[in-house]
């Protein structure tokens, strides 16, 4: 599916077919049911957010308040977009109607007050609400509503244009943030370009353009060093790596309106050096809390603080998703796949745990509790090697009724919504099915049926049926774990380039058996020498909240680990199944895991392997069923002494 020719990856090369329909029946739904219920309809919660802009509380600390209503209208909206439903809509319209209700007289709409607007996270906040209204309204059917919101988003836009610029008088996007050199505030960009597209005003072409040749950074152009690729993003200096994917989402949206080759390679160019160089076993980024740190070689270094930020992970997911729209390289769905059967899954607070981090942080004072007890749909942070979830709430802010929240419990749902999305897709000839979770699919022309246990299990059913005047390409993603896949159809099919090929007549229907193998894999640390990374925090260098670079040295420990992985699936230990993470396991080979058995936990997991390693038996678990209690160590990378 890859594209040859960079002038036809203007437009994307794969999308979300048009009025497409999920009906999953697995993970992606019962993670849907948790969301919605226990988050997305909380009506409370959407008031607490809007009421920040009432409230204007975060020019007092530099907060960030401002970005929680954004971010879960976002994740709502594009899970909404696959799976309609009428109490989540009315749960978002409501939301909506209230935001309306606090744009000023001139369409300002912020969490920090006039004389303190511009700084911190202010455009970062703003960013969001035009994000979450934009998103909203590609879900929207009610017209009248739709121009009050694209009315709004203007007054939002045109706030931010009166005061950032290059004028004489204007603050410089760049400096507009005393954080991470300003990528936080130049990610303006991604809705900026989205409003031009909806209103056809060029004064927002004309913006983003300004945003783009600022470079995203203040004295550092990511967007010229992502094209130059020289550098992998963790050595430009810059490091925060949600806010510069962000920048870069909006990068791709820029190029595709102004038809910019250069900048289109660019976007690639950092997604595949993100793939080379920072991706972990579990599918996040970032093993030094939230920062870019050449994960993928140290992500067994001893590090006692948080790391795999679920901000960065669902950032990630979605730029995945992105690029796999425009290149049709299946590598960024296996990543996706990674990512959510792991690093994301494992997130989700299933067990509805409050935070004891908070606790510590918000003591009491003058006798009376200063926090009280919040529920988060999310956690924050995963560990790689021996560690406890839970362990702290990402982007935390106290609220004026004396509850919290955090950034990741926010962003959360747009990791679902993305993989809801990607399920099937569409191409300029014909349909993609990218995902194998149960369920029924349906969109214009054809419908899906898949019956399967995969992950889990490697057997998938496949009913395809077409309501086409034509014949209809169709294209079955097979993972990189699985070479040896094989299909099982009653009509002719290719194989090349990542994919399955088939060609459904019109009207007709088939059933189809993709076998994926599902063979198991031992990994081993990647051996290095020394780096620089840019994570030393104890030190902000002109003026800037960032981090300073620090030179950093391979130590003989980081290499005595090994990890285990079946599918997309990482296999790791809990305390729970009665051994400890700090002695040594016996390091496995395929022929000893080919050996072992299907074991029986003491918690819930969706696979479970008793493992044998010359010692005595051991089990191991699908690493996002282990911890959620947020008591028990945990471990995907298991030390070894050999």
């Amino acid at each position: 599916m890859k594209m040859s020719n960079i002038e036809d990856r203007i437009t994307s090369k794969l999308a979300a077919p048009y009025g497409f329909v999920a009906s999953p029946n697995g993970e992606m739904r019962s993670c849907a049911s948790f969301l919605i219920n226990a988050q997305l309809t909380d009506m409370p919660l959407w008031a607490k957010f809007v009421e920040q802009f009432r409230l204007m509380p975060d020019g007092e600390d530099q907060g960030w308040r401002g970005e929680y209503w954004g971010k879960m209208m976002r994740g709502a909206a594009m899970i909404y977009a696959s799976m309609p439903d009428s109490r989540l809509y009315e749960a978002m319209r409501f939301s909506v109607i209230d935001l309306l209700s606090v744009a000023e007289a001139d369409g300002r709409v912020s969490s920090y007050s006039r004389d303190k607007e511009f700084d911190g996270w202010d455009l970062w906040c703003r960013k969001y609400v035009l994000l979450g209204m934009i998103y909203f309204l590609e879900v929207c059917p009610d017209d009248a509503l739709c121009r009050q919101i694209v009315s709004f988003c203007k007054g939002v836009a045109d706030a931010v244009l009166r005061g950032i610029g290059k004028e004489t008088g204007k603050k410089s996007i760049t400096r507009a943030s005393r954080s991470w050199f300003g990528v936080n505030s130049s990610s303006i960009l991604e809705p900026m370009v989205k409003l031009y597209r909806i209103t056809g005003d060029a004064r927002y072409l004309n913006f983003a353009s300004y945003i783009v040749e600022e470079g995203g950074a203040e004295g550092i152009n990511i967007f010229a060093l992502a094209r130059e690729n020289r550098l992998l993003p963790y050595q430009y200096g810059v490091s925060k790596a949600y806010e510069m994917i962000s920048c870069f989402e909006g990068l791709l949206e820029y190029a595709k309106v102004t038809g910019n080759k250069e900048y289109l390679i660019a976007v690639e160019n950092f997604g595949r050096a993100l793939l080379e160089s920072e991706t972990s076993i579990i599918g996040s980024l970032g093993i030094t809390h939230e920062l870019l740190d050449h994960t993928r070689l140290r992500q067994t270094v001893r590090y006692d603080g948080v790391m795999q930020e679920t901000c960065v992970t669902v950032t990630w997911m979605k730029f995945c998703g992105r690029l796999y729209e425009l290149t049709g390289d299946s590598v960024f769905a296996d990543a996706m796949e990674i990512s959510f059967h792991n690093a994301y899954l494992g997130s989700l607070n299933l067990e509805h745990r409050h935070s004891p981090y908070i606790r510590e942080k918000f003591i009491e004072r003058d006798g009376e509790p200063y926090v009280i007890d919040t529920f988060l749909a999310f956690d924050s942070y995963s560990p790689l090697t021996c560690g406890k979830r839970g362990q702290k709430v990402g982007g935390n802010r106290l609220l004026s009724d004396k509850s919290y929240y955090g950034c990741c419990a926010c962003i959360g749902a747009a990791g679902l919504g993305a993989m809801l999305s990607g399920i099937l897709m569409r191409d300029r000839e014909g349909y993609i099915l990218s995902f194998y979770e149960k369920g029924e699919y349906f969109c214009d022309e054809l419908s899906v049926k898949l019956d399967t246990e995969y992950p889990t299990k490697g057997d998938i059913s496949i009913s395809l049926s077409s309501s086409a005047d034509r014949d209809l390409p169709i294209c079955l993603r097979i993972p990189a774990w699985a070479e040896n896949a094989e299909l099982t159809a009653p009509l002719d099919y290719t194989k090349d380039g990542g994919f399955f090929r088939i060609v459904l007549c019109a009207g007709e229907k088939v059933d189809l058996i993709l076998k994926i193998d599902l063979s198991f894999r031992v990994e081993r640390p990647i051996t290095w020498d020394r780096d620089v990374v840019y994570t030393d925090t104890s030190a902000s260098g002109n003026g800037w909240h960032s981090a300073s670079a620090m030179e950093v040295f391979h130590k003989k420990e980081d290499d005595d680990f090994f990890a285990i992985m079946r599918g997309p699936l990482v296999l790791g230990a809990d305390e729970r199944f009665g051994r400890s993470l700090t002695t040594p396991f016996k390091l496995c080979n395929k022929e000893s895991l080919k050996k072992s058995v299907k074991g029986s936990a003491p918690i819930r997991t969706r696979f479970c392997l008793l493992i044998n390693d010359g010692n005595g038996d051991y089990l191991v678990g699908d690493y996002a069923s282990l911890g959620l209690d947020w008591h028990s160590n945990i471990a995907a990378w298991l030390p070894t002494e050999d």
